[in-house]
């Protein structure tokens, strides 16, 4: 079998060679002289590389039976494992001469009106990423995608250009498995890949063209007067990827594996439902507490306080307390080993499905508030929450606030911590360092703090 399929593919090989050579011959001879490549100015335009006695239309159509061919034996290729000679020797090959020709063929269906060499050295930048990859879905959604009326729009844009995380190149394999399915199937049951590839720098993911694989048995969520403080159905809920395959296991914490950082968030009776209502003092005969009560908070900024990120790690506790205040609050956290957002959207909450690599998707100045609580704490690289704070800034809005809610670290980096939110320059309301008891460890502190952005007229 192998053999033979090994002679095919040499010679179609050849065969697509010899053809993309005829058509590139043959496009030339029509398009130019022997002196035109003489002139230094001869390809400036799309104008001046296809005069308008070439019929396009034909070279086209020829462009397209070269690609639907090339397209046909990666298909072949995909199904080889990964490590045969012929996938690794010959699929390379074909994806770049495959990524020439489409280059060539959509250059002749791009608008004429494109500005000269700016615009056309921008259009051939956007295929040179997708040359990198194998998997045809990945190919066609990095490529840019020409507007139907070969017309730029208000923002001077002849396409739409969709773009991946840089961090996808050096994670190649994993992204061509996560791209690598049937238009219009059921997606694979995949999403810890997908995680794992946005945890690590390919963020943002390309969208896909399959359908996202639910629960066999959906039951309908509680009404939101009772869905707030019971545990939901455990039937809406994928358990594959998790150690825990139900919610009780998650709240009672059997297994005292995995990520657990927040794992008592998932006791919504005993453990969550005080949080923020009543101080929490890990010391008994200390009465010191890094906690700050919600409504001591909304009464700094009284009805000034209407819309919020949650930026931690939880199942929507800070959501639901301030939802009971008129507040809308939408939470951003990943799945670090348990169904944090399936957990927050059956409570009746938002989720939003972000790492901190991501930029925010809010606009500037838009929101009142930002707390953020047991994420980002002492094991963060001190640029990276530079870039972190610097992102919450720009969304807060001027009088807007910035809740740290027990943030901790080891005495010795508390310093440079601090100095991060300090340069900030924001007025303080409340600000609190304090020892960290719950691990008996005494090289750990808590630091809490609610700060106001300050409205910088002369910026």
């Amino acid at each position: 079998m192998a053999p033979k399929l090994f002679k095919s593919i040499n010679k179609l090989i050849l065969y697509l060679s010899i053809l993309a050579a005829a058509v590139c011959i043959a496009t030339f001879s029509k398009a130019y002289s022997l002196k035109s490549f003489l002139r230094p100015d001869a390809s400036s335009t799309h104008a001046a590389f296809f005069p308008s006695h070439v019929n396009e239309q034909e070279i086209t159509q020829t462009l397209n039976l070269v690609i639907h061919k090339l397209q046909h034996e990666l298909d072949q290729m995909r199904v080889l494992p990964r490590d045969t000679p012929l996938r690794s020797k010959h699929a390379p090959l074909l994806a770049d001469v495959l990524g020439l020709i489409e280059s060539v063929r959509d250059s002749l269906s791009a608008s004429p009106s494109l500005d000269g060499d700016q615009d056309q050295q921008a259009r051939t930048a956007q295929f040179a990423p997708a040359d990198h990859f194998l998997t045809e879905e990945i190919r066609k959604y990095i490529l840019v995608k020409p507007n139907r009326l070969g017309k730029q729009n208000f923002m001077g844009a002849n396409g739409t250009f969709t773009s991946i995380g840089h961090g996808c190149f050096a994670l190649r394999d994993e992204l061509e498995s996560y791209m690598d399915y049937d238009i219009g199937d059921v997606c694979n049951d995949d999403w810890k890949l997908a995680q794992k590839l946005m945890i690590h720098g390919c963020d943002p993911l390309p969208r896909r063209r399959c359908y996202a694989r639910a629960p066999q048995i959906y039951t309908q969520p509680l009404p939101i007067n009772e869905s707030l403080w019971k545990l939901p159905d455990d039937r809406n809920v994928r358990w594959g990827g998790y150690r825990c395959k139900n919610f009780t296991c998650l709240a009672s914490n059997v297994t005292k594996k995995g990520f657990f950082k927040c794992a008592e968030c998932f006791n919504l009776v005993d453990h969550e439902s005080p949080r923020w209502i009543k101080p929490v003092y890990q010391n008994p005969n200390i009465n010191l507490t890094s906690d700050f009560m919600i409504s001591d908070v909304l009464d700094l900024k009284r009805g000034e306080i209407r819309i919020g990120l949650d930026f931690s790690v939880g199942t929507g506790t800070f959501a639901a307390r301030m939802r009971e205040h008129n507040v809308t609050i939408v939470t951003a956290t990943v799945n670090l080993g348990a169904p944090f957002n399936e957990m927050i959207a059956l409570r009746g909450l938002i989720p939003l499905y972000v790492t901190v690599n991501q930029r925010l998707p809010f606009f500037d100045n838009t929101l009142d508030l930002i707390h953020t609580t047991r994420f980002l704490d002492g094991w963060i690289d001190l640029v990276l929450l530079e870039f972190v704070v610097y992102d919450w800034d720009r969304v807060l809005r001027p009088g807007g606030l910035l809740w740290i809610d027990s943030f901790f670290c080891l005495k010795e980096d508390l310093d440079e911590y601090l100095g991060v939110f300090g340069m900030m320059r924001y007025k303080r309301h409340e600000w609190i360092v304090v020892p960290k008891f719950d691990k008996n460890d005494e090289r750990e502190v808590f630091f809490s703090a609610v700060l106001e952005k300050p409205s910088r007229p002369f910026r």
